[in-house]
């Protein structure tokens, strides 16, 4: 997997229907189905699809590079035309960017497996007795490293966000930080259905996928795009959109 996504990471679209009004932009992203990834035809998914309309409309140029997240995150923070998808929006965050959005994404919970009935926390601070992986530079890090939780008591660090899954099914993670939307993408890849986990925690409110845009992009564009997005999202192109990809297949045991 490693070896695929480098040799993707440098793969780029671009809108074929913007027009020269504007500087191009540069939106970089990470391997995160179903909302952007790349494929053989370049960097796609629900946000990257969703951001590629919203372009057209406001008669932007947008490129998109996959990378990984926190070569994103760099890229987009020192390319003063740049803009990082699908990114959370809090207040470590708020001051570094202009943001679009929200984009398309799903309510994250805390899953157990159930074969684990002892993993049972009801609050943050019970989850605190049980080790939970989060990727660096993940909004759940920042977040969970906010309400006390360490890396020297329940907290491990991992390079991207699917790499807990495997840990997670093999115990040696207790909780892992998941959406409906994205569990049954991750576990496909293992072999194990969705029923073998349970949330535990609701952890809505955290996770709503932006467009960060740096801050040297004009207001006007900003303008531009988060209204385009908007006269997307209350039509029927988001919803088709949505069914394109919200609805993975269900997988059998």
């Amino acid at each position: 997997m490693k070896t695929i996504l480098a040799a993707l990471s440098m793969l780029v679209i671009a809108s074929p229907f913007a027009t020269l009004a504007d500087e191009p932009l540069t939106f970089y992203t990470e391997h995160f189905p179903p909302y952007n990834y790349a494929d053989n035809t370049g960097v796609t998914g629900l946000n990257t699809e969703l951001l590629s309309l919203a372009c057209k409309k406001a008669e932007l140029v947008c490129n998109f590079e996959l990378y990984p997240w926190l070569r994103a995150y760099e890229n987009a923070s020192k390319n003063s035309q740049g803009g990082l998808f699908s990114t959370s929006r809090n207040i470590h965050r708020e001051r570094s960017f202009k943001w679009v959005g929200p984009l398309a994404h799903s309510t994250a919970n805390m899953y157990r497996l159930k074969s684990r009935p002892e993993v049972n926390p009801h609050t943050l601070e019970e989850a605190k007795q049980f080790v939970v992986g989060v990727a660096s530079g993940d909004i759940y890090e920042q977040y969970l490293l906010d309400q006390g939780f360490s890396y020297s008591e329940n907290l491990l660090r991992l390079a991207a966000k699917a790499s807990a899954v495997k840990l997670f099914l093999q115990s040696k993670v207790d909780l892992l930080i998941a959406s409906e939307l994205i569990l049954p993408i991750w576990f496909a890849g293992h072999d194990v259905n969705v029923n073998a986990v349970e949330p535990v925690l609701d952890l809505s409110g955290i996770d709503a996928n932006y467009l960060a845009l740096n801050p040297a992009v004009p207001d006007a564009v900003v303008k531009k795009l988060q209204l385009a997005l908007e006269e997307i999202k209350a039509g029927e192109q988001y919803k088709r959109l949505k069914e394109k990809y919200m609805h993975p297949p269900a997988i059998t045991e």
